[in-house]
């Protein structure tokens, strides 16, 4: 029970510092009203106590006067503290000068109460408000006003800090998501160079064996390059997006490689909707073509997803020569595996996974699994 409190009192605290002005004076005339009524029972019933005949409407007025005045005066205490804040540095100068803030406050506040009541007692009781010596009342009502004056100072106070602290928390969780999208942004910027400098040299040596192949690369690598420019603001899209991508980047391996590759796709159809990395699948689709290539006449791939408890399995087998021994599960080596290790740490922190394995059949196997979510919006 204490630690749910614990909990409760600084959302309530971040709910009040943080809401709408005028909500913010509604709950703040609602408590000097319960003030009001705490005062007009504690003294009402303790006259009933001692035996006395209390004037219920007396109790009342001058009580609730005395909360209320205290209402009408915060607006200008909040600008005089605001405008006068007590510091370190210049304690020296600013106590005295709150010192006269808060005789102001108690003549104010007498003040108030007193024309209040006259005017109350007036038209309501048809009787007139005796305050007594004016003068030494001011010297009476100052006692607690001075008290009073100091603890709407410390409340203001701590309000305004902790307003200020989750500004600033939320100040720097702005800059911390704008430092992750542009180093984001920096990935993507390295990854397309990398795959189009690595596409590009291989249709270069294809065009010396077969210009046919090489313009087929060529077509393909235009769609794709346009299909890449249309996400390229994009950190995440639908996997159907990115299926057609790879889909435009094994035509091009196939024109190149023609019966030397072969690639299967399992994709679950319930799994096309949900969001990926734009771009995520390829590095991991050329590696694999890549190490199969040195290993075998003939290249297998296949790409695989599924969903499993909320989460989106996507996976990239080969039939390569798989990891060697010693080799470290998870290496960063080379732009494309590292790129796509990274853009995951950003995107996903510790609710994703990266893992490669050597099958049993032979070939190595890679595996990404990211939390499930899509976009409200539906992708064209």
């Amino acid at each position: 029970m204490i630690e749910q409190n614990n909990k409760t009192w600084p959302r309530l605290l971040l709910a009040f510092a943080g809401g709408n002005r005028a909500v913010q004076w509604i709950v703040i005339f609602l408590f000097s009203t319960l003030i009001g009524v705490m005062n007009f029972n504690r003294f009402y019933t303790n006259e009933l106590a001692e035996g006395g005949a209390p004037n219920f409407y007396h109790y009342f007025i001058n009580e609730m006067t005395g909360a209320y005045a205290v209402f009408v005066l915060l607006p200008a205490l909040f600008y005089f503290f605001k405008k006068f804040p007590l510091q370190r540095r210049n304690l020296l100068t600013r106590l005295p000068l709150h010192l006269l803030g808060s005789l102001a406050f108690g003549f104010s506040h007498t003040m108030l109460m007193f024309l209040s009541r006259k005017l109350l007692y007036s038209t309501f009781l048809r009787e007139d408000y005796d305050y007594g010596h004016l003068g030494y009342r001011l010297l009476m009502e100052y006692n607690h006003q001075f008290f009073t004056y100091w603890l709407v100072y410390g409340v203001a106070y701590f309000v305004n800090l902790f307003r200020e602290n989750q500004k600033q928390k939320l100040k720097t969780a702005q800059l911390e998501r704008q430092l992750t999208e542009a180093r984001l942004q920096a990935l993507q910027m390295q990854l397309n160079p990398h795959f189009l400098f690595n596409t590009l040299n291989m249709i270069s040596s294809t065009m010396y064996d077969d210009v046919n192949a090489a313009d087929k690369m060529m077509a393909s690598l235009s769609d794709l390059l346009r299909k890449t420019l249309q996400v390229s603001n994009q950190q995440e899209h639908s996997l159907r997006n990115e299926m057609e991508l790879i889909d435009l980047y094994i035509e091009m391996m196939q024109a190149r490689f023609q019966n030397q590759l072969r690639v299967k796709m399992e994709i679950a159809r319930e799994t096309l909707d949900d969001l990926v990395p734009s771009f995520i699948l390829q590095p991991l689709v050329e590696n694999s073509i890549k190490h199969a290539m040195e290993n075998v006449q003939t290249a297998e791939i296949e790409i695989s997803s599924q969903q499993n408890n909320g989460r989106l399995i996507l996976s990239v087998k080969d039939n390569g020569r798989g990891l060697a021994a010693g080799t470290p599960r998870l290496s960063p080596n080379g732009v494309g595996l590292a790129n796509t290790s990274e853009r995951l740490e950003k995107l996903y922190g510790a609710a994703h996974r990266l893992d490669l394995r050597n099958r049993q059949e032979g070939g190595l196997e890679v595996t990404m699994e990211i939390p499930i979510h899509r976009s409200n919006s539906k992708e064209k």
